[in-house]
């Protein structure tokens, strides 16, 4: 790499190419899409239905990319809405979404971890910060107070 490039920053025309290229069922690994499919029980057809829908294509675009009628997609999309427990397109994908996070926490994870602290045990996602304590000084309890005597 050329010492000028940068890897936090690189150039705009780059940053425009990662972002087409990290966008929708590419954002996951083939081995995470087989890996979700698997624990969510969905088919190898239901699971090509979800990655298109991550892709944002509708029934007819679904339809004749696997050349099946636009009615066979809708059933297939009902299935999945029944099988996990969604109502749209929206929650389809976050439970996906939720599905991918849950299988790179778990103790016995089959996916890589999200974030680089978690083998560490400074993760924020298994070790939430604790939230902060308010403490009531003397000029907060003079608030509270007055507050009190004008109501």
């Amino acid at each position: 790499m050329n010492p000028s490039q940068s890897l936090i920053a690189p150039s705009v025309k780059s940053q425009r190419d990662l972002r087409r290229t990290l966008r929708g069922a590419s954002l996951l690994s083939d081995h995470a899409w087989l890996e979700i499919g698997r624990t969510l029980k969905i088919t190898k057809r239901e699971l090509q239905i979800v990655q298109s829908v991550f892709d944002n294509q509708h029934e007819p675009a679904i339809a004749k990319r696997f050349k099946i009628s636009p009615h066979t997609v809708h059933m297939h999309l009902n299935r999945l809405f029944k099988k996990l427990n969604v109502t749209s397109r929206t929650e389809l994908v976050l439970r996906i979404v939720e599905q991918m996070v849950a299988l790179t926490l778990s103790e016995t994870a089959v996916l890589p971890p999200i974030c680089p602290h978690q083998h560490t045990g400074d993760c924020r996602m298994h070790n939430p910060p604790a939230p902060p304590q308010t403490r009531k000084t003397a000029s907060s309890v003079a608030i509270i107070h007055s507050a009190a005597r004008v109501g």
